[in-house]
C-alpha cells in the first residue's frame, strides 16, 4: 500500500496520506494496507476535531479506488494486527507517533499524552477537596440583591450552590447557557475569597481577546451590585484579564514561558469560555498550574466545541453528576441557605461541577430564550416540529425569513439603515470614526457591538467573505482601511499585544493619518503594524463565541454542510441579546437540528472511573 493508492480513495487529504507514508520511513519497510489506513484515519480524525479515532467505527469498511477495493479488517483482528511486536515502533514504543489504547482508540501520540495529563491533573485536583467556607449566617444571601431575593424560596438557587462548589474544591466547573449568571457567580465567589484572604492572587483568562474583554466587562457590572467593602470592589476591578496564550507567555512556536518548571504565580484562576479551548491548549494550561493554584472553569457545554481537536468542557460535564455536593459541603450549604444538594456518586469529579439552569438574560427576549432552550433540550424525533416553529417565528425579538439570494442586498441595506443604538445605525460608523475624537470612538464601539452578521461558513453564497464585501459596498467603503471599517485580528501577536479575536476600528487622526483603535487600549496602530486581520462586518458563528450583540443577523447556507449543526444554530441564536433575525429555510433549519456534533475522545472515560 502506498500513499497514492490511499489518495485514490478520495477519503483523505494529502497530509493524511503523507503521514501514512512516514510510518514506512520509521520501519524502513513497507507497511500493510490495514496499518496505513489506520494511520490516515487517525490523522483525519484530528483534522475533524476528534482527539482520537475509534477504529471500531471503520472496521469492515470498504474503500473504492480505480485499482480495486480496499477493505479494513474486523475490529478485533485490526487491533491485534496493530499490536503485533513488529509494529511496536509505530504504536506502542515511547517514541511511537501513534498510540492504540486498551479499548481500540487510536491517537496521534501527542493527543494521547495531553489527554492523559489533563485527566491526571484534574483527578488529582478533584481529590483535594477544601473545607467548606466558614460564613456568617446569611452572609451568602447578603452579597447580592438577587441572592437575597431568592432566600427562603423552596427551589434551590443554583447560582449560590455554584459559589459553594467553587469554594470547596481545588478544581471546579460552572456551566450554563447565556444569561444564567456565570459572571454573577464569579463576582460573588471572588468577593468571598478576598474577604477570607485579601492577599489572594487572582487571574482572569479566556481563549480569545474578545472573550477575555467581555469577561472583564461583565465582572465590572457585577461588582457594582456587590454588598462588600469598597476595597474589595477596587481589587476586583483591578484584576488582570488576558488570553490563555498571553497568560502562559506562549510564543508563535507554541512554547510557553510558564510550564511545570516555571508555574503561573497565582492562587486562583478563572477560565471563561472553556468550550472554545482545544485539548492541547488546555493541557498546556494545566501543566502551568502550581499545586497550590485553584482553577474555576466557566462555559456553556451546549455551545460549539473548539475549532481545533478536543471537547474538554463537554467531556468534563459528561463525567460526573452535576449540581451535587460532597457531604460536608452539602451540610454547610444547608446551614447557610436551607437548601439540600444532591449527593455525590462514586465518580471522581462528582461534587466539582455546577450547572446553572435559570435564564435571566432573555426576560425581555422571550422567544430567543425559549427557542434556544428548546434546541438545547431537543429530544430525538422532534427536529421537524421545532424547525417548523423556528421557521414560522415572527416575534419582536425573533424573526425568521426564507429570503432568496436575489433579495439579500436590498434587505441587508434596510438593516444597515435601521437604528440599533441610540438612534444610530451602522451607516453612522463612518462619520463617527472620521471625527476620531475619544467620545465619538466610544460611541462607535458601542454601535459596533449592537449589530453583527453571523454566518455558518466563510465561503459560499451566504458565507462571511460575500457578506463582508456586500456590506462594504452598501456602506460605500471600497477599501478595508477607511474610517469606520471594523477589523478582526486572526493571529496571536505578543509583539503588539494583539490576539486572535480582538476587534478594532479604523479611525482618522488629524496628526498621524489613519489609526486602528481597540477598546480599552491606549496604544493605536497603523494598518501596516497589525498582525493578520480581516474585515469583520460579518463573522462565522465559531468566531462569535465569547461575544454578545444586541442585534444579530444569522445567515444560514442554502444547502446542507458538515458545519451546519445543532450546536452552531444554538450558538448563533444565543449571541443575540435583544433581537435576532434568522435568514434560512425550514428545510435547512431542520437539517441543522438533525446534525448533532460528536467529538470522539477518551477524556470522559479517563475522568469517569476511579
Amino acid at each position: 500500500m502506498n500513499r497514492f493508492s490511499l489518495a485514490e480513495t478520495g477519503c483523505f487529504e494529502p497530509i493524511d496520506t503523507v503521514f501514512a507514508e512516514f510510518l514506512e520511513r520509521i520501519l524502513q519497510s513497507a507497511v500493510p494496507v490495514e496499518v496505513a489506513i489506520a494511520a490516515a484515519l487517525a490523522s483525519r480524525a484530528v483534522r475533524e476535531g476528534h482527539s482520537c479515532c475509534r477504529l471500531a467505527l471503520f472496521a469492515g469498511e470498504r474503500f473504492e479506488t480505480p485499482s480495486g477495493t480496499i477493505c479494513t479488517p474486523e475490529f478485533p483482528q485490526w487491533c491485534a494486527l496493530l499490536r503485533r511486536p513488529e509494529f511496536a515502533p509505530l504504536f506502542s514504543a515511547p517514541t511511537a507517533p501513534l498510540k492504540l489504547d486498551e479499548i481500540g482508540r487510536l491517537y496521534l501520540r501527542r493527543y494521547y499524552e495531553y489527554e492523559q495529563r489533563i485527566a491526571s491533573e484534574i483527578r488529582d485536583r478533584a481529590a483535594r477537596s477544601l473545607p467548606p467556607p466558614e460564613l456568617a449566617p446569611g452572609e451568602l444571601a447578603g452579597l447580592l440583591p438577587y441572592f437575597a431575593a431568592n432566600a427562603g424560596r423552596e427551589r434551590t438557587d443554583f447560582q449560590q450552590q455554584a459559589v459553594f462548589t467553587a469554594m470547596c474544591n481545588s478544581f471546579s466547573v460552572i456551566t450554563g447557557g447565556p444569561g444564567t449568571g456565570k459572571t454573577t457567580v464569579v463576582a460573588a465567589l471572588l468577593a468571598l475569597e478576598l474577604r477570607r484572604n485579601p492577599a489572594l492572587s487572582i487571574a482572569l483568562a479566556a481563549p480569545t481577546g474578545k472573550a477575555h474583554s467581555r469577561l472583564a466587562e461583565s465582572l465590572q457590572s457585577g461588582v457594582q451590585l456587590l454588598n462588600v467593602d469598597e476595597s474589595i470592589k477596587r481589587r476586583l476591578l483591578e484584576l488582570p484579564a488576558s488570553t490563555i496564550h498571553r497568560l502562559l507567555g506562549m510564543n508563535p512556536r507554541g512554547n510557553c514561558r510558564h510550564h511545570r518548571g516555571n508555574p503561573l504565580p497565582y492562587d486562583l484562576i478563572i477560565l471563561d469560555e472553556c468550550s472554545m479551548v482545544p485539548l492541547l491548549l488546555m493541557g498546556k494550561l494545566f501543566e502551568a498550574l502550581s499545586p497550590r493554584c485553584r482553577i474555576v472553569m466557566l462555559g456553556d457545554k451546549d455551545q460549539l466545541a473548539s475549532v481545533e481537536a478536543g471537547a474538554v468542557l463537554s467531556d468534563l460535564c459528561d463525567s460526573a453528576t452535576l449540581n451535587a455536593l460532597r457531604p460536608e459541603a452539602a451540610e454547610a450549604f444547608f446551614l447557610q441557605t436551607g437548601w439540600n444538594a444532591s449527593p455525590v456518586d462514586t465518580r471522581p469529579l462528582s461534587g466539582t461541577i455546577a450547572e446553572l439552569k435559570e435564564n435571566h438574560r432573555f426576560d425581555r427576549a422571550i422567544h430567543i430564550g425559549s427557542i434556544s432552550a428548546a434546541i438545547r433540550d431537543l429530544a430525538p424525533g422532534c427536529e421537524s416540529s421545532l424547525a417548523e416553529r423556528i421557521a414560522l417565528c415572527d416575534a419582536p425579538d425573533f424573526r425568521t425569513r426564507a429570503l432568496p439570494v436575489r433579495e439579500q442586498e436590498k434587505e441587508l441595506g434596510h438593516l444597515l439603515r435601521t437604528p440599533v443604538y441610540n438612534s444610530l445605525s451602522m451607516e453612522d460608523l463612518k462619520p463617527l470614526c472620521e471625527a476620531g475624537d475619544p467620545e465619538s470612538l466610544q460611541t462607535a464601539f458601542a454601535l459596533l457591538g449592537s449589530f453583527q452578521i453571523l454566518c455558518a461558513t466563510r465561503t459560499g453564497k451566504r458565507g462571511v467573505e460575500v457578506w463582508n464585501a456586500l456590506v462594504r459596498k452598501l456602506l460605500k467603503q471600497p477599501s478595508c482601511y477607511l474610517p469606520g471599517v471594523p477589523l478582526l485580528i486572526t493571529r496571536n501577536d505578543p509583539r503588539t499585544g494583539l490576539f486572535n479575536g480582538d476587534i478594532g476600528l479604523v479611525a482618522a487622526d488629524s496628526s498621524r493619518g489613519l489609526r486602528v483603535h481597540f477598546p480599552n487600549r491606549e496604544r493605536t496602530f497603523t494598518p501596516a503594524e497589525l498582525p493578520e486581520h480581516e474585515t469583520v462586518y460579518a463573522m462565522t458563528v465559531h468566531k462569535s463565541q465569547g461575544s454578545g450583540f444586541r442585534n444579530v443577523l444569522l445567515v444560514l447556507p442554502d444547502e446542507a454542510t458538515p458545519l451546519l449543526t445543532r450546536e452552531l444554530l444554538y450558538t448563533g441564536i444565543t449571541r443575540a441579546e435583544d433581537r435576532l433575525e434568522l435568514w434560512g429555510t425550514q428545510e435547512i433549519i431542520a437539517r441543522a437540528l438533525a446534525q448533532k456534533t460528536v467529538r470522539h475522545s477518551g477524556l470522559a472515560d479517563r475522568l469517569r472511573y476511579c
